[in-house]
C-alpha cells in the first residue's frame, strides 16, 4: 500500500562524534603499540641478561658476606677466613666454543672468551683453591677448545693443590669434552649426553646443482689445493686426502689428551673415538666422566677434593655485568646485518672442528 507522508520513517541521526573518537583512539593506539614493544623488550632483555651471571647459589650453613675483588669477582661465603679456607670460583660455559672476539659494535665475546678471560683472572689471583665450571655445549673450534684446555692447565700449575670440576648439563661434547680433560672430577647429570670425541670439517658440495643452474666457478687460485673444499667444483680425491690428514692428527691429539685426562689405555679411547655419543651410565662406566649427580651436592666434592669442610668453602663468582644496552643496540642489528650480508661476502673456508 502507498505511504502516506506521516508514514515515512525518519532516518537515524549521523554518529560522526563518535566516529570521530574512535578514529582518534585507534590512532593512538596505534602510535602508542611501537612503544608498549619496545619497553617490553627493553624489560625482557633487562631480566633476561642485565644482571644475570654465572652465579650459582649455594647455602652455606655459616653467617655470609659478598664483597668485590679488585679483578671483578664477587665473593660470597662465611664472614670469616681462617687457615683452612678454601675459595671455589664457580663459571659456567652455555653455548658453541666460537672465539670469538668483541666487535666494534660493542658485541660481547662467545661464551668461551667470556670464560677464558675468568679463568686467567683466577690463575692469577692466589687466593682461588678450584674452580668449578658449568658446562653445557657441543663443542666448537679446534683452537677455541684448546685455548681452553690450556688456561686450564696454567690454572692448576700456577699454585699447588688447585682444582678444576666440571658438572655437565644437556650436553657436554667434542671440544667441551676436550677441554674437560683437565678436570680432576666430572660430574653428569642424569640426562647429560656426553663423548663424540672426534673431529669434523663441515663441507657441501654444490658443483651438480651449479651445473643445472648454469653456474660456473671463476676463482683464480696461485695453487691446486688453494681452492680447497671449494663447493663449486666436483670433489677432489687430492684434496679430500688433506683434509682427511688435518683431521687424522687433530683426532690423534684429542684422543692422548682424553688418554692421560681420564687415565686411560690410548687404545681403548681410540675404540671410543668413532664420534658417538654416551649415555651418562655408559660414560661413568667406561671411565668418560667420574659420578652422576646434581650441582647441590657438588661442594661436598669440591670440600673433599681441597682437604678441608664444607662450612670453610668460600664460593666466588663472577661479577654481574648489564648488558640490556649492548643487546638492544649491539647484538641484535649486528646479528642481523651480519647474518644477511655475509653469505654474499664470504665464501666459507673448510675449518676443523671438534663439534658435535
Amino acid at each position: 500500500m502507498d505511504l502516506t507522508p506521516n508514514d515515512t520513517p525518519t532516518p537515524a541521526p549521523k554518529k560522526t562524534r563518535g566516529c570521530l573518537l574512535g578514529f582518534i583512539g585507534g590512532c593512538a593506539i596505534s602510535a602508542l603499540l611501537p612503544v608498549i614493544f619496545v619497553i617490553t623488550l627493553a624489560i625482557g632483555l633487562i631480566r633476561a641478561v642485565g644482571d644475570t651471571t654465572c652465579e650459582l647459589a649455594t647455602e652455606m650453613a655459616r653467617p655470609r658476606t659478598t664483597t668485590r675483588t679488585p679483578d671483578g669477582i664477587l665473593l660470597q661465603g662465611p664472614a670469616e677466613a681462617n687457615e683452612n679456607t678454601r675459595n671455589v670460583l664457580k663459571l659456567e660455559l652455555k653455548g658453541v666454543i666460537t672465539g670469538d672476539a668483541p666487535s666494534q659494535w660493542y658485541l660481547p665475546a662467545g661464551c668461551d672468551l667470556a670464560l677464558l678471560e675468568q679463568i686467567e683472572a683466577a690463575t692469577d689471583n692466589a687466593n682461588i683453591n678450584a674452580l668449578v665450571i658449568d658446562v653445557n655445549s657441543p663443542g666448537g673450534g679446534v683452537t677455541a677448545s684448546d685455548a681452553l684446555y690450556h688456561a686450564l692447565e696454567q690454572f692448576k700449575a700456577k699454585a699447588e693443590g688447585r682444582k678444576v670440576i666440571v658438572i655437565a648439563g644437556d650436553i657436554i661434547a667434542s671440544g667441551a669434552y676436550y677441554f674437560a680433560q683437565q678436570a680432576d672430577w666430572i660430574r653428569l647429570r642424569p640426562t647429560t649426553l656426553v663423548g663424540s670425541i672426534g673431529v669434523i670439517v663441515p663441507g657441501v658440495n654444490l658443483a651438480g646443482l651449479a651445473q643445472r643452474l648454469g653456474i660456473q666457478d671463476n676463482s683464480i687460485a696461485s695453487g691446486a689445493a688453494k681452492d680447497l673444499g671449494n663447493p663449486l667444483k666436483p670433489i677432489n680425491p687430492e684434496h679430500n686426502a688433506i683434509l682427511q690428514n688435518v683431521v687424522n692428527a687433530l683426532q690423534n691429539r684429542f684422543i692422548g689428551l682424553v688418554a692421560k685426562g681420564r687415565h686411560l689405555p690410548e687404545a681403548d679411547v681410540r675404540n671410543l673415538a668413532d664420534g658417538r655419543i654416551f649415555t651418562p651410565e655408559d660414560a661413568v662406566n667406561l671411565r668418560l666422566a667420574d659420578d652422576i649427580g646434581y650441582a647441590d651436592t657438588l661442594d661436598a666434592k669440591a670440600a673433599e677434593l681441597l682437604g678441608c669442610e664444607v662450612g670453610n668453602l668460600r664460593i666466588l663468582t663472577p661479577a654481574p655485568t648489564n648488558r640490556a644496552m649492548r643487546v638492544l643496540f649491539g647484538e641484535l642489528p649486528f646479528s642481523l646485518g651480519r647474518g644477511l650480508l655475509t653469505p654474499l661476502t664470504e665464501q666459507p673456508t673448510p675449518t676443523p672442528q671438534y663439534r658435535w
